[in-house]
């Protein structure tokens, strides 16, 4: 019967071992379905300047980090600009390509209020807590009358976080605060902290930024508060928050020497936490777990961070259930996550409109993707945050943090400081109660890894089957056309992604069985695109897609669209005619910009593409059409729009139905070399034939930068220069084939000194930057 009984006894003990052990190893998968499921992007945005006037133009570049890497999960960025009334001022889209994305937005001239606010995202992040998309302030100069006038009394909160998350009974615990005035400016305080019989326990104050800590010991059966006041001596009263009559602390020093030290206590009377779990995770991926025995009612160890990625890790307890019992934020302060780049001084000059060259160089060869701005220093700087803090610290917490770029400034306080923000801005991306529940979070947006696409329906329509089809003649802004046939599915939806077009596109759209559609019978067509965003609202938990509305196209007239120069249609001066049935190499898979140059020898081609590069100097890149006898004799269209080599790279010539050439009319007009695609038969027909017709966004275009070259004497340019921003280049690009370049900028007519900023991302996600003032 004993043995009996010990056999029940061990099998018991068996089941309940193994019962745990698979629990724990249900959440490792879940830690892993989750990470390879929900991937984060953080968003860092280098602005031109700091600060602008009325009417200026905002440059920017954003870089997107997800798992530490150039982030690959988007294809659009959005940004939004508001006014400091929340009005929308501009709602842009940018694609990403290598992790960045380019933007600019013009300032209204009539802002007012000093700012601007401007709000980053892509899709994929608004499934997530909006707390973690891209927030920033841009000043607005304005003068000092048209400023508007804040409160002249100020009005200050506190706020006390438990380390590990609770207060517990006989447990000693470090208790952090934070300081914020009704402008989320850090304040200075000082107070004490009084028992329920009003007798004073401890006395705190701010240490850092409106942020300190004190140690305290809570007792069974108290309430704590606590008097205090801040710089304009005002007082005020705070409860501490309430006392757990057991449970576990969980306390981490401060990241020194490759390593972090933790203690664990438990309660007294929490004698069913005999072991515990510690997992420490960053980016969501497992870095570290162990388990550890509280047979005595405190533990501790050391973690060795040695090969751990920089930036904020989640330290977690839990019980042999996996329950969640602490939890601490940390930050691992090493050197992983920077880049190298070299830059050097070829040439200051101060003086007005004074030429100026500088070098930017990789030690290796790794795609590095950089921007670059020189501004006039002598306007003031903002180095309160930066690439480094945006994507290590700030993309990772909630709530508003004070000069985040300060606490990755190299002092003998730098861990402790970073520890303190920690202690005070704690953070979940995810709740360990659903984790462990299996409850993970619906996904209302799919990720956006495609180009530009367009949608449509077919709506109050009988009998769609497989022969219906939508004919779609997309023109874009320069008259350039494609046709698209798409089938419609059974309930009238078709569609087509990867197209890549700024501004927007006009489209003619035929359907092939108008018999079809009822009385009633419409069709629409809209975007992939997000409009403006606005926080989700109880009765209103997403997005709408962008409605197109139908509006008439620029040159349609009496019902048909006109094209003012169409060189396609014969000529009895047509000197002769090609209808090439194969290509010049025998073979079908030739460019038009092929055949033309192997057949037309003494014809000079103009390029659409022309970078201003020479000894390796970068310049600002711009599209050209060349139509200067110099450069070349003889302008190409195809179905009627101008083009040039470089856009006929991408035409087969399959595509081409003939070539014929027109003479110029005039002396000063350069003869044609027409082309006629065996798409123009389809335009004409859905021209001709057209159902509807409508506009779809695409990307918003980016203004150019304008940078004089003062090549010739200052004399010679009699508009005065007074630009605060000199250079900017968004596109710089490093790699093994040119892993160096010189940047050339030219003074203004006031400036003495320059502030240089280069920031950027390589290809395996390490973060660059310099700064310098040049004087």
């Amino acid at each position: 019967m004993n043995r009996l009984l010990s056999l029940c006894t061990a099998l018991c003990t068996a089941l309940c071992f193994l019962a745990k052990s698979s629990c724990a190893q249900s959440l490792d998968s879940t830690l892993i379905f989750y990470s390879n499921r929900y991937p984060q992007e953080k968003i860092h945005i280098h602005f031109d300047k700091d600060a602008y006037l009325p009417g200026e133009t905002i440059w920017m570049k954003a870089y997107l980090l997800s798992e530490a890497k150039p982030s690959s999960l988007s294809s659009k960025l959005y940004i939004d600009f508001t006014d400091a009334d929340g009005k929308l001022l501009s709602h842009s889209i940018s694609p990403i390509a290598e992790g960045s994305a380019g933007s600019s937005f013009k300032i209204p001239g009539w802002v007012r209020d000093g700012v601007v606010h401007v709000k980053a995202y892509t899709q994929w992040m608004l499934n997530f807590d909006e707390a973690f998309l891209y927030n920033k302030d841009i000043p607005v100069l304005m003068a000092a009358d048209e400023m508007p006038q804040r409160p002249a009394k100020i009005i200050t909160s506190l706020n006390f976080f438990p380390e590990g998350g609770d207060l517990i009974k006989g447990v000693t615990s470090v208790l952090a605060f934070e300081a914020m005035d009704q402008h989320n400016k850090p304040a200075k305080i000082r107070g004490v902290i009084r028992n329920s019989k009003n007798n004073i326990i401890d006395s705190f104050s701010t240490t850092y930024e409106g942020m300190g800590f004190v140690r305290f010991k809570p007792m069974a059966g108290e309430h704590y508060s606590t008097s205090w006041s801040d710089e304009t001596g005002a007082t005020y009263n705070t409860l501490l928050p309430d006392v757990k009559p057991n449970g576990l602390v969980l306390h981490v020093d401060p990241y020194a020497n490759q390593k972090l030290h933790f203690r664990l206590e438990k309660s007294a009377d929490a004698s069913n936490l005999r072991k515990i779990i510690l997992i420490g995770t960053i980016n969501q991926d497992v870095v570290y777990r162990t388990s550890i025995s509280l047979e005595k009612n405190r533990a501790e160890g050391n973690i060795s961070a040695e090969g751990f990625p920089a930036g904020v890790m989640q330290i977690s307890a839990f019980d042999l259930n996996m329950a969640p019992l602490a939890e601490r934020v940390v930050f691992i302060n090493n050197n992983t996550a920077y880049g190298t780049i070299q830059y050097k001084k070829l040439r200051v000059g101060l003086n007005k409109r004074a030429r100026n060259e500088i070098t930017i160089e990789i030690p290796d060869s790794l795609v590095t993707n950089l921007s670059v701005s020189v501004t006039d220093a002598g306007l003031g700087t903002d180095s309160s945050n930066n690439i480094f803090s945006d994507l290590l610290i700030a993309g990772d917490l909630k709530g508003t943090i004070p000069n985040p770029a300060g606490f990755l400034v190299n002092s003998d306080n730098t861990n402790i400081n970073l520890n303190l923000l920690l202690l005070t801005h704690g953070w979940r991306r995810f709740k360990w109660e659903s984790i462990v529940s299996g409850k993970l979070p619906a996904l209302k947006y799919p990720q956006e890894d495609n180009l530009l696409s367009v949608r449509g329906e077919v709506k109050f329509s009988t009998g769609l089957d497989a022969h219906d089809t939508v004919a779609l003649l997309l023109i874009s802004r320069d008259r350039k056309k494609r046709v698209m046939k798409l089938p419609v599915d059974s309930r009238g939806k078709f569609g087509q992604g990867g197209l890549f077009f700024y501004d927007s596109v006009q489209i003619v759209y035929k359907f092939n069985n108008l018999s079809k559609l009822n009385s009633n019978g419409q069709i629409f067509l809209n975007s992939d695109l997000l409009p403006a965003f606005t926080p989700a609202k109880a009765d209103d938990p997403s997005f709408d897609w962008v409605k197109v509305p139908e509006v008439v196209l620029e040159k349609e007239m009496n019902g048909n669209i006109i094209e003012t120069r169409d060189n396609s249609t014969p000529s009895k001066s047509m000197a002769y005619v090609l209808g090439p049935k194969a290509d010049s190499m025998g073979k079908n898979s030739e460019s038009a910009a092929h055949y033309l140059a192997d057949n037309f020898a003494d014809l000079r081609f103009s390029h659409s593409l022309q970078e201003n590069v020479s000894s390796g100097e970068v310049r600002q890149v711009s599209f050209n059409r060349v139509s200067s006898s110099a450069r070349s004799n003889v302008n190409v269209t195809i179905d009627g729009t101008l083009v040039a080599m470089d856009d006929l790279r991408e035409v087969n010539m399959k595509e081409v139905l003939y070539i014929k050439f027109l003479p110029p009319t005039t002396e000063k007009n350069l003869p044609t070399l027409a082309i006629t695609s065996r798409q123009a038969i389809e335009q004409a027909d859905i021209l001709g034939n057209k159902t509807g017709f409508a506009v779809i966004t695409g990307y918003t275009p980016v203004r150019e930068f304008y940078q004089p070259r003062y090549y010739s004497k200052v004399s010679d340019f009699k508009a005065s220069d007074f630009r605060s921003t000199l250079y900017w280049n968004p596109s710089v690009r490093l790699d093994y084939s040119r892993r160096k370049i010189k940047c050339v900028f030219y003074n203004n007519d006031v400036s003495n000194k320059f502030r240089i900023v280069i920031e950027g991302i390589n290809q395996d996600g390490k973060i660059c930057r310099l700064e310098e003032i040049i004087k």
